[in-house]
């Protein structure tokens, strides 16, 4: 019997204000990320600024193709976001978060998942 991949992916919005809360578990392919940029789009339209939250509960990595996808979104928006909280247990994606952040526009900020709330507090008062 084959395995079946497991991934995650929860995108939140509150359409009273631009924060987007985004859930990764497991392995990211094209079509998770093709869904994600296709509801970011849509809120950047509306509020054409946001605030987002990364909750990496865990990581198993991304497909090279949406990899690739991810950057050149990145890149095509990057003006479009002013906030970043990044929310991780593995300390190397909290210090690889903070290490962007420091070339970005946009501030970011890392935290701990037992801090999720304080994260959410940091981006509404922000």
């Amino acid at each position: 019997m084959k395995s079946r991949r497991l991934t995650m992916i929860e995108y939140r919005n509150n359409p009273d204000n631009n924060i987007v809360e985004i859930s990764v578990a497991g392995k990211i392919t094209e079509q998770d990320l093709d869904q994600i940029v296709s509801r970011l789009k849509t809120d950047i339209e509306k509020h054409d600024k946001l605030r987002i939250l990364e909750e990496i509960r865990s990581f198993d990595g991304i497909d090279p193709i949406a990899l690739w996808k991810d950057v050149r979104f990145g890149f095509g928006y990057i003006n479009n976001f002013t906030h970043a909280a990044v929310v991780a247990d593995a300390k190397w994606m909290r210090t690889f978060a903070e290490a962007v952040g420091s070339i970005l526009s946009a501030e970011v900020k890392a935290f701990e998942t037992s801090e999720i709330e304080t994260a959410r507090m940091w981006l509404s008062k922000s």
